[in-house]
C-alpha cells in the first residue's frame, strides 16, 4: 500500500494543478493574513492608555487571553487586581488567531478543490485501472488514497506556515500566541480539514466522475452553511432565565473601582455565554433575573441541541471567531472536535472499504 501511496505522491508532485494550488495558498496567504498584521505590533503604546507601554518579552499570553471585560461605558480590558491596560496585546493576540482562522479556511478550500480534480483523475486517465491490473487491491487503492490525501493537507498547511512565518521576519511582526492553545487548535483544524477532504476522496471513489464529486460537495457544504443557523441548534446557546445588563454592568464598574479582581467569563463547554469569575474563583451570576426567557426550549431540547451542535464539526466556523482560542482550548472544545473527528474518519474509512470492494471501475 505504501508504494501506492509513494506513486500517487510521485504523480502529484509532477503534475502542473498541484503547482497551481500551491500557488494560490501561497497567495491567498500572504492577502488575507496581512489584512489581519495591522495589530500585530507590540512596543506600542495602547489606544486606551498612552502611558502604557506592553512588551513582548514581559507578555503573558494565558492571562492577556483570559481577562477580557465588556464594561459599561464602552469596552476595555481588565486584569484583576490592577488598573492595567492590555488594549494592544489582545488585539495582537486576537488578530493572529483569526489570521491562522481564515488561512486555515482557505487551505482546506484549494486542498479539496484539488483533490477533487486529483483522484478524479485517477479514474479518468485510467490509473486506478492500471493499478488493479499490477495486482493492487480497490480496498488497498482507497486506504492509499485517503493516506496521500492527509500527506498532501500536511503540505498545503506546511506551505501556508512557512508563507506566515517568512512574511512575519519580512514585516517585523511579533504575533502574541499561547503555544499550548494554538496547538491544539491547529491539530483541530487539520483533523476537521481531514475529515472533509476524505469525505470528498470517498464521493470520488462512489462517483468515479469528478463533477459529480464536486456537486456532491457542494451539496454537503449548503447543508452544513444552513445547519448553523438552525433555530434548534442555536438555542444551545439560550440562557434559561433572561439576564439583567444593568445588574452585571454595575458589578463590573464597582469591581473596577474598588480594586476587586474579576473577569467576564466565557464557560464554552456549557454553552453559557453570561458569566462573571471573581478572583477568588467563584462566578457571579446574580445578574440573571428570575424572569424565564422566552427563547428557552426547555432543559431536554436545549440538551439536544448541544449533543447535535457538538456533532458538527463546522460549528467551530462559528465558535473560534465568537469565543476565540484560548477560552475553547481552556474548556476542552477542541478536544471536542478531535475526538469527533477521529470517529468521523474511522467511519469515512469503514464505509468506503466496504462500498468500494463491491464498486465496480468504470
Amino acid at each position: 500500500m505504501f508504494k501506492l501511496v509513494k506513486s500517487m505522491l510521485y504523480r502529484s508532485a509532477h503534475g502542473l494543478f498541484f503547482y497551481i494550488a500551491a500557488g494560490l495558498v501561497i497567495l491567498s496567504t500572504i492577502f488575507f493574513f496581512g489584512n489581519n498584521t495591522k495589530n500585530m505590533k507590540n512596543h506600542v503604546p495602547s489606544s486606551k492608555d498612552k502611558s502604557v507601554i506592553v512588551k513582548y518579552e514581559e507578555e503573558d499570553p494565558l492571562i492577556v487571553s483570559k481577562h477580557m471585560v465588556f464594561g459599561p461605558d464602552s469596552y476595555f480590558y481588565n486584569v484583576p487586581g490592577q488598573d492595567v491596560i492590555y488594549q494592544d496585546s489582545l488585539s495582537n493576540m486576537n488578530s493572529t488567531e483569526m489570521g491562522i482562522f481564515i488561512v486555515s479556511i482557505l487551505v482546506f478550500v484549494f486542498h479539496v478543490l484539488y483533490g477533487v480534480y486529483f483522484f478524479g483523475e485517477l479514474y479518468t486517465k485510467g490509473a486506478i485501472r492500471n493499478h488493479i491490473a499490477a495486482g493492487s487491491s480497490k480496498r488497498n487503492i482507497f486506504l492509499a488514497s485517503l493516506l496521500a490525501n492527509a500527506i498532501l493537507l500536511i503540505e498545503f498547511a506546511l506551505i501556508a506556515a512557512a508563507v506566515i512565518l517568512v512574511f512575519i521576519l519580512v514585516c517585523g511582526l511579533y504575533p502574541i500566541i499561547y503555544v499550548p492553545a494554538v496547538t491544539v487548535y491547529l491539530l483541530a483544524l487539520y483533523l476537521i480539514g481531514l475529515v472533509l477532504s476524505s469525505f470528498v476522496v470517498l464521493v470520488v471513489f462512489i462517483t468515479q466522475r469528478p463533477l459529480m464529486a464536486f456537486l456532491a460537495v457542494i451539496g454537503c457544504a449548503v447543508l452544513l452553511y444552513f445547519s448553523f443557523g438552525s433555530a434548534s441548534l442555536m438555542t444551545a446557546f439560550e440562557t434559561k432565565y433572561e439576564p439583567d445588563t444593568k445588574a452585571w454592568q454595575t458589578f463590573c464598574k464597582e469591581a473596577k473601582e474598588h480594586d476587586l479582581g474579576f473577569e467576564w467569563y466565557l464557560p464554552v463547554n456549557d454553552f453559557n455565554l453570561y458569566g462573571i469569575k471573581k478572583a477568588d474563583g467563584t462566578v457571579y451570576d446574580d445578574f440573571l433575573t428570575d424572569k424565564p426567557n422566552n427563547e428557552y426550549e426547555g432543559d431536554t431540547k436545549a440538551a439536544v441541541a448541544r449533543v447535535l451542535w457538538r456533532l458538527n464539526i463546522c460549528s467551530i466556523l462559528l465558535e473560534a471567531p465568537l469565543f476565540y482560542v484560548y477560552p475553547l482550548f481552556r474548556d476542552g472544545v477542541f478536544l471536542r472536535y478531535i475526538a469527533v473527528s477521529s470517529v468521523y474518519l474511522c467511519l469515512i474509512t469503514a464505509v468506503g472499504v466496504i462500498v468500494v470492494k463491491r464498486r465496480d471501475i468504470i
